[in-house]
């Protein structure tokens, strides 16, 4: 099978892994920026935007329960968050791991009693940091388990 056939990806095909949470169902996820800036005593340095998560609301309030113990401790807990893009076939293509994330903000779509769609929640997500892998390395890694 020739795999450029296949691409580019498509971007409604991927999986949403958030550590120490049962349950993501994410709808959509948008990506932070990372820039490269000066740091006055390391050189350069990373700095990451803001990453948006968005899913249906469902009986889990994993999602509203980070962001509450957020607002209500000196530290709270980080966490990293897994996105991980599928192929056709179902199988891993790319993976982006954001360490060192933490809520920054919590909303909920409006109620519309004239409105017949889903009832969303979307968390934002202050990032520590990156790392991306291709299908290449996943392989790898998974034949080394």
């Amino acid at each position: 099978m020739d795999r450029s056939a296949s691409e580019p990806f498509l971007n409604m095909r991927f999986r949403v892994e958030i550590d120490g949470m049962r349950e993501t169902g994410v709808l959509e996820v948008v990506f932070p920026a990372a820039r490269l800036g000066r740091h006055a005593k390391n050189g350069i340095r990373a700095r990451y935007g803001t990453m948006f998560l968005k899913r249906g609301v469902g009986r889990s309030q994993e999602w509203y329960a980070w962001w509450d113990q957020a607002r209500r401790v000196r530290k709270p807990a980080m966490r990293a968050v897994t996105v991980t893009l599928l192929d056709e076939a179902g199988s891993s293509a790319h993976r982006w791991t954001f360490r060192n994330t933490r809520p920054i903000a919590y909303s909920i779509s409006n109620l519309n009693a004239l409105g017949h769609e889903a009832l969303t929640e979307t968390l934002e997500l202050s990032v520590g940091g990156f790392e991306a892998s291709d299908a290449s390395a996943l392989i790898a890694a998974t034949a080394m388990d």
